[in-house]
């Protein structure tokens, strides 16, 4: 029998929940963004959990692509884009802080 080249390889798990724990990562950090626009930097304690619960959630997503990464299953975009998903915040998370300290 001939083998099907267009048959779906398995995607790895953990790189679906660290897709799914990097949107939830980036959709806190844009809302934590927004409402400390709107408050004029001066807001509630919510503002600040968001910010730290992206944090949190972005290592943890990164935790997820690592272990993605080391799985045999296919779907080498699919890592990839858990990687860039949960580094964004990461990031965006070390350069807040560096901003606001020296600021």
């Amino acid at each position: 029998m001939i083998a099907n080249k267009y048959s779906v390889k398995a995607i790895s798990t953990d790189a679906v929940i660290s897709c799914v724990l990097g949107s939830i990562s980036v959709l806190c950090m844009l809302g934590g963004i927004a409402a400390s626009y709107l408050y004029g930097g001066n807001g509630p304690a919510i503002v600040g959990l968001l910010g730290i619960g992206s944090l949190i959630t972005s290592m943890c997503g990164i935790g997820f692509s690592v272990a993605a990464w080391k799985s045999q299953d296919g779907g080498f975009l699919m890592k990839r884009v858990a990687m860039f998903l949960n580094a964004i915040p990461l990031l965006l998370s070390v350069i807040l802080y560096i901003v606001g300290w020296i600021v």
